[in-house]
């Protein structure tokens, strides 16, 4: 009776533990929706660096999950991307770098890291192209990683025909450059399926918006 006792308790310790497991799950999933519903409706920095702040404060609590901040990265690069103050600018980018470090560090080789990376580093370079050259081999770099870790990840190829799309014919870049690459891009966003309904999935509508300016 007193092994049976035993059991039936350590049963139902396993039962609660699971439900509040589930339970934390559910609300770090709703959390981050809910700042995707965000992005999704910025359209200023000041909309952009709100949603970046919100995913800063999941992050501090979710300290072993990598989207929060991966997300206020993105939402950081995008208010760099949506503001015409440089300097303002390169505030964003370099909290994007410093919060992509962090999401690198709780998630090490993953694909959408480095390729997100690439794509910040390359925005921090073309505030001045002159001085800051080696943005651009870091950013190659961390695309080359982000390819070698999962060759299927379409963000890449987006990032890199528009890194390509936008760097003068006369360094190697240009529309007739970029259009294989941005092609390359939308036949993998076609079969790409997203690891989850709050992981990484942007990137689509904007390849095929470069690959038609490319015709």
């Amino acid at each position: 009776m007193k092994n049976l006792t035993t059991s039936i308790i350590l049963l139902l310790i396993m039962i609660s533990l699971n439900s509040f497991g589930q339970a934390n799950t559910t609300k770090f999933q709703t959390g981050v929706k809910k700042g995707l519903d965000m992005l999704k409706t910025a359209e200023s920095s000041a909309d952009f660096l709100k949603t970046s702040n919100y995913f800063e404060r999941i992050a501090q609590v979710e300290t072993k999950e990598w989207l929060p901040s991966y997300y206020a990265a993105y939402a950081n690069l995008i208010a760099g991307l949506t503001s015409k103050d440089k300097s303002l600018q390169d505030q964003y980018y370099d909290k994007a770098l410093v919060q992509i470090d962090q999401s690198d560090a709780l998630s090490a080789e993953n694909s959408e890291i480095y390729a997100l990376k690439g794509y910040i580093q390359y925005m921090k370079m073309s505030i001045d192209p002159q001085s800051r050259l080696s943005f651009m081999g870091m950013s190659r770099s961390s695309l080359g990683k982000a390819q070698a870790l999962n060759p299927g990840n379409p963000r890449i190829y987006l990032i890199n025909g528009q890194n390509t799309f936008y760097t003068p014919e006369a360094f190697g870049g240009g529309k007739a450059k970029a259009k294989p690459i941005l092609e390359n891009a939308v036949a993998k966003f076609a079969i790409f399926k997203a690891a989850s309904e709050i992981a990484p999935s942007w990137g689509s509508e904007r390849a095929k918006t470069l690959l038609a300016q490319c015709n």
